[in-house]
């Protein structure tokens, strides 16, 4: 009721006594919006301040862009705001066009520089420099006149800018925003009324045309600006020294030695050091000129130059270069003594001896490095007596070093370092010169310089000169035996040291046999005789076995020889017959009996092929060896009986001993499915193959094998084949038996295996060597004395026996 009366007094007394402040606030708000919404603003603010919700008040008038009572409410309840009020409003104005109110709105913010800003952006510049002026003062109306010009630049051009500065009396400012633009022409216009400016639109203008590269054109400007100095360096630094002295010497006289000094350096560093020199002391810097040729390391020169015009520097000089970062520039001997002969001159002995011993072992040719050295020394011995052993020691390390070992040894006793000496005398193999000194000097090292050569001898592996001077078999031996001198070690032991040959031959052939060099290890059992020890015995299966089924001639006579001397024990003079052989029961004789007769008969062999002789004889050989197929290849003893038979036309026995070559080749390919029928065998002495090892490649394959299989079948179909063996009659019980057994199957007589074919020998046409005793069948043997004249076992001269 008081409200709608206007009588708001009333109202709020009666709201005081009867509603609390919550109840109160939320009714007034709630009254004071309708009345906004009537337009009733005095009355809704009246409400609104009633209540403390003077932000509502504000808010409200700001809606309604009422400002003035904004800032009014503002200024008595929101102190801390109004300069932001003032802000908010003049950004108000601003945004509708209204830049005076903007502008005054901003000023009572205390932000005129954002009129100044609004006014430079909307680009009413006389309205920006009005309010510049008159609250920033001259710098900053100097600020927007600049900026005014720079807006004008771009429009109409820097000579239009730099007329509006000159305009507002700027003619400093003027003249620099021209001279910034590279407007030099209107710079130098305005510079007639500010002419303390023309010195410096001259260097301006220099460096300008200095970066445009006009030289010529830039030191007339330097010239201008009273700047012959910069021009100078302009010239420098291009290394115009003709034009850099010119100027120098017409404009700036005190600057001709600093020239000379550059141009000296710019001849260092083309490496004309001569000019340089020149240059350095003319222009009174001779200090220079040695200062580049000891970093250079040109020591004789820089000591040239010092003795003629600063020969304070000369220690000096030699004491830097000896000192100086030179690292990879090494002083050459003629500088060594050069600097040496100075310090002398000067009485400085130690920094001499020094700069002597500075020289390196690389530096010079050794000869040349010792004669420098021992300039040190003679120096050290007259004039520093207290480094004399220290400098001979020194020196003769390094001629140590060097492989001098003379003439270290030499220094060493000089310095009375006789071990010393003694230990260059080694390390040289001057031995001779080593026993010397320890007799007159070192007796209690006598031994052990004898000790030492031997040392040496052994390791440089001079076995000869081992035993000219010690006579030390066995080291000489071990050394050759190292060496691989095998001829010399087994000759050496031979002769001197006949107890350790045989240790020696045996390491030999096992070398030669681990190279499959198995003739060379027989021919050296041979020719040394062979050690017969057990221990032995299994080198000689492997030499046995590899030369059964050598294809070198000499092969099989060279086992037979070196198996006969095993049997022997390196003893026969007429050796025993091969049944004595087969029935001696002694080590060697059980071993390798049966290997001796097999050898003794693929001689026997190969000597009749060599000879093209008796085709029956060297069939009935291979025939006989296949009784000892356990000491050779199974597949290769019927292989050579069925081949050898055929040639010899011994068909019958050709097709038995092919077959069963078949038979055992296909057990090779296919062990697994192996079937060898030996019945056609059983009563012979031929090994069964299920007693023996079958190799494991087959000698023959291919066409070959197929050539056999093919003769073998046309011959099975042949009616005229006999599918049987030869036989003969025992000559006790007349019992058909196998014509090669040496036992017959039916009463057991034993016979000796002739000398020539290996077949038995029967009593009717047995003969013997007159010399050893050996028989052989009559026939066998005639064929072979009538040929060869002497016994095939004994060699004994022997006749035919008719």
């Amino acid at each position: 009721m008081y409200i709608e009366a206007g009588q708001l007094e009333k109202a709020h007394r009666v709201a005081k006594d009867k509603m609390s402040a919550h109840e109160r606030t939320e009714l007034y708000v709630a009254l004071a919006q309708d009345l906004e919404h009537q337009n009733k603003l005095t009355e809704a603010e009246q409400l609104y301040t009633m209540v403390n919700e003077y932000d509502l008040a504000i808010n409200m008038y700001k809606k309604r862009d009422e400002y003035e009572q904004m800032l009014r409410l503002v200024s008595r309840y929101r102190k801390e705001f109004l300069n932001d009020t003032y802000k908010h409003i003049a950004e108000q104005f601003e945004l509708k066009g209204n830049l005076t109110k903007a502008e005054h709105y901003y000023v009572e913010a205390k932000m005129w520089t954002s009129a100044m800003s609004m006014y430079r952006n909307m680009e009413r510049w006389e309205d920006a420099k009005r309010v510049a002026k008159l609250h920033g003062g001259k710098q900053t109306f100097e600020k927007v006149v600049l900026a005014q010009a720079q807006a004008c630049w771009k429009e109409h051009g820097a000579e239009a800018g730099a007329q509006l500065l000159a305009k507002h009396g700027l003619i400093d400012l003027a003249i620099d925003y021209a001279v910034e633009h590279s407007n030099f022409a209107h710079a130098f216009e305005l510079a007639a009324h500010a002419t303390h400016k023309l010195p410096d639109i001259h260097l301006k203008k220099a460096l300008a045309l200095e970066d445009d590269e006009q030289y010529k054109l830039a030191e007339d400007e330097f010239i201008a600006a009273n700047k012959p100095k910069e021009a100078i360096d302009m010239y420098v630094h291009q290394r115009d020294w003709v034009s850099a002295m010119r100027v120098a010497e017409n404009h700036h006289r005190d600057s001709i030695k600093e020239v000379m000094v550059h141009q000296a350096k710019d001849m260092v560093d083309q490496n004309n050091l001569p000019a340089a020199e020149s240059l350095f002391i003319q222009a009174g810097k001779p200090e220079l000129a040695v200062q580049a040729y000891s970093q250079k390391r040109m020591i004789n020169e820089a000591a040239r130059v010092c003795k003629k015009h600063c020969p304070h520097m000369l220690g000096d000089v030699f004491d830097s270069y000896d000192s100086g970062p030179g690292e990879g520039m090494q002083q050459t001997p003629e500088q060594v003594l050069e600097a040496a002969k100075i310090y002398e001159e000067t009485g400085n002995y130690s920094r001499a001896i020094d700069a002597y011993l500075s020289i390196k072992q690389d530096a010079a040719e050794p000869e040349r490095l010792e004669e420098i050295w021992e300039n040190a020394i003679r120096l050290a011995m007259r004039h520093a007596q207290d480094r004399y052993i220290d400098v001979v020691g020194d020196v003769a390390k390094r001629l140590k070093d060097m492989r001098r070992f003379d003439s270290a040894a030499e220094l060493y006793k000089q310095a009375d370092a006789p071990r010393e000496a003694l230990g260059c005398y080694f390390a040289g193999e001057l031995w001779d010169e080593a026993r010397m000194l320890a007799k007159t000097e070192l007796p209690d090292m006598l031994r052990h310089v004898e000790e030492r050569y031997k040392a040496h001898l052994v390791s440089k592996g001079d076995a000869d000169a081992l035993m000219k001077t010690t006579a030390d078999v066995g080291t000489a031996l071990d050394m050759y035996a190292r060496q691989g001198d095998w001829s010399k070690c087994l000759g050496l032991a031979e002769q001197h040291s006949p107890k350790m040959l045989p240790h020696y031959l045996v390491q030999y052939c096992k070398i030669l046999a681990n190279k499959k060099d198995f003739l060379q290890a027989c021919e050296s059992l041979v020719r040394y005789g062979p050690p017969t020890e057990p221990s032995n015995f299994q080198l000689y299966k492997v030499l046995a076995q590899e030369l059964f089924i050598s294809e070198h001639a000499s092969a099989a006579s060279t086992l037979r020889e070196m198996l006969l001397r095993v049997v022997t024990n390196n003893m026969h003079l007429t050796p025993p017959t091969p049944k004595a052989v087969l029935e001696d029961r002694a080590p060697q004789a059980a071993e390798f009996g049966k290997a001796l007769l097999v050898a003794h008969l693929l001689s026997m062999q190969a000597r009749l092929k060599e000879n093209n002789r008796s085709p029956e004889v060297i069939a009935r050989i291979s025939v006989a060896l296949c009784r000892y197929c356990t000491e050779f290849p199974v597949d290769r003893a019927f292989y050579n009986a069925g081949m050898d038979c055929k040639a010899a036309k011994m068909t019958n026995m050709s097709f038995f001993f092919f077959n069963r070559f078949l038979d055992i080749s296909d057990a090779i390919d296919d062990p697994e499915n192996a079937a060898i029928d030996n019945s056609d065998f059983m009563d012979t002495d031929i090994p069964s193959p299920y007693d023996l090892d079958l190799p494991e490649t087959p000698f023959i394959q291919g066409q070959p094998l197929e050539d056999i299989r093919e003769w073998v079948l046309q011959k099975s179909m042949d009616q005229s084949v006999q599918a049987k063996l030869d036989t003969r009659p025992c000559d006790k019980c007349r019992t058909e038996t196998y014509v090669a057994n040496m036992t017959c199957q039916s009463c057991q007589t034993k016979y000796e295996p002739c000398v020539v074919t290996g077949y038995p020998v029967t009593k009717k046409s047995r003969v013997e060597c007159t010399n050893c005793k050996c028989a052989s069948n009559k026939d066998d043997w005639n064929m072979w004395v009538q040929f060869f004249k002497t016994c095939p076992w004994c060699t004994a001269p022997q006749n035919a026996q008719f």
